[in-house]
């Protein structure tokens, strides 16, 4: 990468011109996700940085093997929790249509399209519960609400196993949704406490390759649990599995995972200060002091919020449909129930693979936009030959499902790590990943109330409404990532550099685009 004006370099750096350059970060202050244990010669003074000419890339010293090492560490002791976790939080929300297959809607005596105002019952949370809840987060720490939202959800599982009738299901899952709401939230602001930017996509990738994957195991309990003899019926059985294995997990996570990168215990005191001086050179955000209210909703001003959350309206009915209707999808073949929860489980497993893979690949290239695009595109073609397939040629349309489970759990990957990666203000970082989940969680309603009984099996006007819905986010979603080049290269021009995202230190991150540093991490 060239530059036209020269830039400081530390005498001791490690790194070349076109890997990411050195900053002067702001104090650490005390929280679960910031780093207070900073000796005085480490702690450094934050500036507001305008030009050019202000930007120091002096301030660190560390090696990329001594980086290699520390983020091997943090994948190791963090990463399968939070992938278990999230996998228990998947499994409890995509059970339902499993628990339909065996006849939960019958035995509790649902009302015609009773499954659909469920799934509405269950999603409102979603949206009403997420703010509330990270703000939760944010004040007393992820070190109480991580393993005590799966404690709460779990019981809720628990409990719908020993409901019943319709009534009791809703109050079940609601309050199941109001626990759940701030989860996802919350392990996303966790791991940007510990991850760069150019980290953060294929770390997010990891826990939410479990929301495809939850489909896989889930099919893969219930193909054993259905078949089982026993005076419960087999969704009971299902419901009080994966609660009681929620709970305690909930508990060995509360007990394992680090709070804070001074309470790492597998940690050196070396590797502790390359982990502060990592997340200070190219993080998510800048440490902050203590929860502010003003600064939390302050990105309510800001126009680009709302065309974020336009994107995640427009996939999260994709999203839905893979969680909650695949199996009725599936069922269009024919199959035996248990064949049909069966063959839900190779979809599921290719939507892992897809969804691990553009996250990588969207880390590699620092690149976010038109990632997104292509698991926008796979849904779209996926719905339109399904919509278009008759029911009798199984072939198609089962490739059809691959692709519409290939590109529906990708875009929260991608989504969640573009807004994350474009706010260094840790309050306005908090408050986007709750806002935007809100709508990210919106499609529930949609595809509930599309996917009617009236529609099965083939459910093409369903199909045909998610595909339009998909081609609309391929445009909304196309027209941001070129909007943002755009204003990178104005900045470039005007400031006679070739900057992106990776040469602009944190500290000039912090007030957003109306700094003239700012670079959009694309």
């Amino acid at each position: 990468m060239s530059h036209h004006q020269p830039q400081p370099q530390h005498p001791n750096s490690h790194y070349s011109d076109d890997e990411s350059k050195d900053i002067s970060p702001s104090p650490p202050q005390p929280n679960d996700l910031e780093y207070n244990a900073v000796t005085a010669s480490h702690q450094h003074v934050f500036r507001d940085i305008t030009k050019v000419e202000d930007v120091d890339f002096s301030a660190y010293d560390y090696t990329k093997e001594e980086e290699r090492s520390v983020v091997r560490k943090l994948d190791w002791h963090i990463l399968p929790y939070i992938w278990a976790g999230y996998l228990f939080n998947s499994l409890d929300r995509n059970n339902l249509s499993n628990a339909k297959s065996d006849g939960m809607t019958k035995d509790l005596h649902f009302p015609n399209e009773g499954y659909g105002i469920m799934i509405s019952i269950n999603n409102i949370p979603w949206v009403l519960c997420v703010i509330p809840m990270v703000i939760l987060s944010r004040k007393i720490g992820p070190r109480w609400t991580i393993p005590g939202y799966m404690i709460a959800w779990g019981t809720m599982v628990l409990l719908n196993a020993a409901v019943k009738n319709f009534a009791g299901t809703l109050v079940t899952r609601f309050l199941l949704g109001v626990f759940e709401a701030g989860f996802a939230p919350t392990l996303i602001y966790y791991l940007t406490g510990w991850y760069t930017r150019g980290e953060l996509a294929k770390r997010v990738g990891v826990f939410y390759s479990c929301n495809a994957l939850s489909g896989a195991f889930s099919g893969l309990i219930a193909y054993g649990v259905f078949q089982m003899d026993s005076k419960l019926h087999g969704w009971q059985i299902l419901f009080l599995i994966e609660g009681s294995f929620t709970i305690a997990f909930a508990i060995l996570a509360g007990i394992m995972l680090p709070w804070s990168i001074d309470g790492a215990r597998f940690l050196d005191p070396r590797q502790k200060e390359v982990a502060r001086l990592r997340i200070l050179k190219d993080s998510s955000g800048t440490t902050e002091s203590k929860f502010d209210r003003k600064t939390f909703f302050a990105p309510l001003k800001d126009w680009r919020l709302y065309v974020f959350a336009t994107i995640a309206t427009l996939y999260s009915t994709a999203a839905s449909v893979a969680g909650n209707f695949l199996t009725q999808i599936v069922g269009r073949f024919g199959y035996s129930v248990v064949k049909t929860n069966l063959y839900t489980v190779a979809p599921f497993i290719f939507g892992t693979i897809m969804m691990l893979g553009t996250a990588t690949s969207s880390d590699y290239f620092r690149e976010r936009g038109f990632h997104l695009v292509s698991a926008y595109t796979l849904v779209f073609v996926g719905c339109v030959i399904l919509a278009a397939t008759p029911i009798t040629n199984h072939a198609v349309g089962y490739f059809a499902v691959f692709l519409i489970t290939g590109g529906a759990q990708t875009p929260s990957v991608i989504f969640h790590s573009w807004h994350q990666s474009n706010d260094a203000n840790e309050d306005g970082r908090a408050f986007k990943v709750a806002f935007l989940s809100t709508f990210a969680n919106s499609g529930g309603f949609v595809s509930a109330n599309i996917f009617l009984d009236k529609w099965s099996p083939g459910y093409k006007i369903p199909l045909s409404i998610v595909a339009g819905i998909n081609a609309t986010g391929i445009l909304v979603a196309t027209s941001f990532r070129l909007y943002m080049a755009y204003e990178n290269r104005k900045r470039n021009r005007a400031q006679g550099v070739n900057w992106t995202s990776k040469d602009v230190p944190t500290e000039a991150l912090k007030a957003g685009p109306k700094n003239p540093l700012f670079r959009y991490f694309l």
